[in-house]
């Protein structure tokens, strides 16, 4: 397998490292699990173990600096494939942007890739019996199922509006709460802005602490409040007053919290449970919310796809028009952080909505990037673009040009 290839094929097999299923068919079980006659489901639980063990081959040690290139590169694969953290939370706890971030996992992922290199090509297939640790043979753990679970439920557009899943969610569980004689009051501003959490993930935490709460509080009053503080949302839940809930047994509560906060950490999300003597009477919840908004403008759906297969990953939210006017209307409405636009258009072309876009107020102020074959940047640029990428689009050159707008 050609060098480039197997890093990629690394890099993939991390980003699936809980899907077992996904695993069991992955090319890297030929080249890292050479026993053809272990059944799939342990040759993917054998790779799954080889590559968390290479995290820890990365250990630099206790004797070294904190924040050190060593430190930063085997924190952040803790992090990002044990703990579950996405990439902005990864980010936020190493005290790098987002930017840097990538950076330096594309740079661990190959390291990762020499040891796994170095270690295991060109070694004998080993039996099968030195291929089922003790560990693996035993059945998976709640968490971990609730992990793998997540792992197929994570989709690629992961930005929600809360105030809808709040809405769904309390719909839904309106006959509990009028059976239990509980009232129900919500102060959900419905301005709040998006959070990057995968709409199903965020829906099946809200159950979860909904249905925790209220499975043993009768006649009472369930309130709900949401607010933005800084770069996150925070999410209230209470039950009121206190003693409407009645004490559980201690180990019953534990694994409901765990399971709780296994899901939160998954979404990037933090959960603070409020206690009133030894009961859990409430929940705070902080989600981080969306980031750098961009409007992408071309008539081809193709290229609209790609371009958010580029951005999305790199934790930006992607906003598509195929027309002009629609481009115009969803510009006034949404003020994206930046625009790509396309100039060859039907009816009417890119020319028209860059100096539509620049000589409208709410409009005039967002950078503009003119993505287009006809080779006319001195001309776009002088007309106002902000910057000009030359079709076919490449990942680096958009993001590139992305980044330079951080510094202007």
């Amino acid at each position: 397998m050609p060098e480039r290839e197997f890093i990629s094929n690394v890099a993939d097999a991390y980003e699936h490292l809980y899907d077992m299923v996904y695993l069991r068919s992955h090319p890297l079980i030929d080249v890292l699990v050479p026993s053809p006659s272990l059944p799939a489901k342990k040759q993917a639980r054998r790779l799954h173990r080889i590559l968390l063990d290479a995290i820890g081959d990365l250990d630099p040690g206790p004797q070294a600096p904190a924040f050190s290139t060593e430190w930063r590169r085997h924190r952040l694969m803790v992090l990002r494939y044990v703990k579950g953290l996405n990439p902005q939370a990864v980010a936020d706890q190493l005290g790098i942007g987002l930017r840097h971030y990538y950076r330096v996992h594309r740079s661990t992922i190959e390291d990762v890739a020499g040891i796994l290199s170095e270690r295991f090509i060109g070694l004998e297939p080993r039996s099968a019996d030195m291929d089922q640790p003790t560990e693996e043979k035993s059945s998976l753990s709640r968490l971990e199922l609730l992990r793998l679970e997540a792992a197929r439920t994570i989709q690629a557009d992961r930005y929600t509006h809360v105030a809808d899943v709040i809405d769904g969610v309390f719909s839904l569980l309106r006959e509990v709460f009028h059976q239990r004689e509980i009232e129900f009051q919500a102060t959900i501003p419905r301005s709040l802005p998006d959070v990057s959490i995968d709409r199903s993930l965020l829906r099946q935490m809200l159950l979860g602490m909904v249905g925790y709460l209220i499975e043993h509080a009768e006649e009472s009053r369930f309130r709900v409040e949401a607010q933005t503080e800084g770069t996150a949302v925070r999410l209230s839940l209470q039950v009121e007053p206190p003693s409407a809930i009645q004490a559980r047994e201690q180990a019953e509560t534990g694994e409901r919290l765990a399971a709780l906060e296994e899901m939160a950490t998954l979404t990037g999300a933090h959960i603070l449970a409020k206690y009133a003597g030894r009961s859990i009477v409430g929940f705070d919840v902080q989600m981080p919310t969306a980031q750098h908004t961009v409007l992408a403008v071309d008539d081809n759906e193709d290229v609209l796809e790609l371009i958010r297969g580029y951005l999305s990953p790199h934790g930006y939210r992607v906003v598509t028009a195929q027309a002009a006017q629609d481009a115009l209307d969803t510009a006034a409405t949404l003020r994206p952080y930046a625009i790509t636009l396309d100039l060859m258009m039907p009816k009417q072309d890119g020319w028209h909505v860059l100096q539509t876009l620049l000589n409208q107020p709410d409009t005039s102020r967002i950078p503009v990037i003119v993505c287009s074959v006809l080779k006319q940047k001195e001309l776009a640029l002088s007309l106002g673009a902000t910057a000009f990428v030359e079709k076919p689009i490449t990942e680096q050159a958009l993001l590139s040009a992305l980044d330079a707008l951080e510094e202007m």
